[in-house]
């Protein structure tokens, strides 16, 4: 069964939802659909970016363990193994990603939980293996920790981020027009997202990596100016699909 740790945000987990449906192999019918358990509880995770900022990372952590263990106890009455993908880019900061997995091990876990930030550079790797420079858009907790930076360097790759981070962090989180608070996207994220990426382009990005789960709900096209934009949602969303067909 796929599980999906929603809630954060929850409009990130309806569109994994979605692209999981999109993406598996059906004869038109419902029966062919895969088993997916949603949970989305986002009073019970505090954001991701707030809690590596004010120094409190295993907030969210426990959060989601909470939140699977319950998802695990529906795996067992249906004599299922569960596969988790998380759709936040943030929450697999190390500072959260390493304390969520210890509270699994130490609950008797046996869920499989799949990293999106690994599944999203060995996708690079393989479909893109003439590419060396990486534009990255993303929150701020997720820049400042490294989340994808650290991996993609050690990875060969250059990585090049925008000169103006307060306005990315904005498009997704301003309270009034960022994509988290209004539905559909506001004219404001839209322009901020555009503007990022021809900023990007221009700084010499061979691909972007839409490094929040919000950000593909805004820039929905696959390339930008021929340019390819990397959602790892969907790839999250495919990387489930392959492990419990």
């Amino acid at each position: 069964m796929i599980i999906i740790g929603g809630g954060v945000g929850p409009l990130a987990g309806v569109d994994l939802h979605r692209l999981i449906i999109e993406q598996t192999k059906t004869d038109g019918k419902d029966q062919d659909h895969l088993r997916v358990l949603h949970l989305s509880c986002s009073d019970l995770i505090p954001d991701r970016t707030d809690s590596l900022l004010q120094g409190n990372p295993e907030a969210p952590a426990l959060g989601m363990a909470r939140i699977l263990k319950a998802a695990e106890s529906c795996c067992d009455e249906m004599f299922m193994q569960g596969y988790v993908g998380i759709p936040c880019n943030t929450f697999h900061s190390p500072a959260i990603w390493d304390r969520f997995k210890q509270a699994l091990k130490e609950s008797g876990s046996h869920l499989q939980v799949l990293n999106m930030i690994e599944s999203t550079i060995e996708y690079m790797r393989e479909s893109f293996p003439e590419i060396t420079k990486i534009g990255l858009m993303s929150t701020t907790g997720t820049r400042e920790t490294g989340v994808y930076s650290d991996s993609l360097h050690s990875s060969g790759y250059t990585v090049l981020e925008s000169a103006y981070q307060n306005r990315v962090h904005d498009m997704i989180y301003h309270t009034e027009w960022g994509i988290k608070a209004k539905i559909p996207v506001s004219q404001e994220a839209l322009q901020i997202g555009i503007d990022t990426l021809d900023e990007l382009i221009e700084k010499g990005a061979e691909a972007v990596i839409l490094g929040c789960t919000e950000l593909p709900l805004a820039l929905t096209e696959d390339t930008y100016k021929d340019i390819p934009l990397i959602n790892p949602v969907r790839l999250l969303a495919k990387e489930l699909i392959r492990k419990v067909q």
